[in-house]
């Protein structure tokens, strides 16, 4: 099956991991498709990244007729397997992830800590635990030490790297302690998914069946009608591309885009937390500096 995908030439060919080329990156998707759910007016046509397929396939039971798009063709077999009721598989960032929260066993972090704070519902009582029994200083030394450049340079290509804040160990940890202090864990299940490998419940059948393509995000819209979707859920697709790339989507996005067609895309990078366009406190997955929620100007 991965043969019949043409692989195309772009920034993201190759992917954000030091691996071979077209590995499984994601074997689930770290973003809260309620952002995505809560944006896009009911039955839209939606462009969306593929990854491992979540987002598509919450939209697709919620409705919306999707779209789901990606350059890695082992990425796309695995959410259109995933939309046909296969198994969640790990992918890279499981792996590091895995080992980061063997890691975390090191720092004190049991297993029998995280599942009573993941019972909790009161998010007072979460910020207490946290700072009380888990946000100690050598857990947090260890974060900053895992997410320094020097460090993640052995496993990220440079240019994503590069597209990330020089505190980014900092910034998660901050971004982690807002989230417990603003979503419940036990209502979470994004949180469960970090801190304990656990995937969310699959969001159930497809209203109509999702339309996978192996392309180059800027390259399908360019060659997609004008008017041909009313939303795009973008991922982070923008973390490690040049400007030149971004430009060339956003112009391809203007061309593909229905008026009055809302965007959702996601940055690693700091953004302001007084836009009010930046939905990041909103999104569950805790991890995300900017939730960026906006309608697409055309002409």
């Amino acid at each position: 099956m991965l043969s019949t995908y043409k692989v195309a030439s772009t920034p993201w060919r190759l992917g954000p991991f030091k691996a071979r080329t077209h590995q499984l990156v994601f074997g689930q998707t770290y973003e809260d498709s309620a952002i995505e759910l809560r944006a896009f007016k009911p039955r839209s046509r939606v462009f969306s990244i593929a990854g491992a397929g979540c987002t598509a396939r919450a939209l697709a039971a919620a409705g919306h007729y999707v779209t789901a798009v990606d350059i890695n063709p082992r990425q796309l077999v695995y959410a259109e397997s995933r939309a046909a009721g296969g198994s969640v598989r790990r992918g890279a960032a499981e792996r590091l992830l895995a080992l980061s929260r063997k890691l975390a066993t090191v720092v004190g972090w049991s297993r029998l800590k995280l599942v009573e704070f993941l019972s909790l519902s009161d998010c007072a009582k979460q910020g207490e635990y946290w700072d009380r029994l888990l946000d100690t200083p050598i857990w947090r030394a260890a974060v900053d030490t895992l997410f320094a450049p020097r460090l993640l340079r052995l496993f990220y290509a440079s240019p994503f790297v590069e597209s990330l804040p020089q505190d980014f160990g900092a910034q998660i940890r901050r971004r982690l302690r807002s989230g417990w202090i603003s979503h419940p864990n036990r209502s979470n299940p994004y949180a469960t998914a970090l801190l304990l490998g656990i995937p969310p419940a699959d969001p159930g059948a497809a209203v109509c069946p999702i339309q996978f393509s192996c392309a180059d995000a800027a390259d399908f819209l360019e060659n997609s009608p004008p008017a041909a979707f009313d939303a795009f859920a973008m991922s982070n697709i923008g973390d490690g591309a040049p400007l030149s790339y971004m430009q060339r989507l956003r112009t391809a996005m203007e061309h593909a885009a229905a008026p009055g067609a809302v965007v959702v895309s996601r940055t690693f990078a700091k953004s302001s937390p007084n836009s009010e366009n930046n939905w990041a406190a909103l999104d569950r997955s805790l991890l995300w500096g900017g939730v960026e929620v906006s309608n697409i100007a055309i002409g």
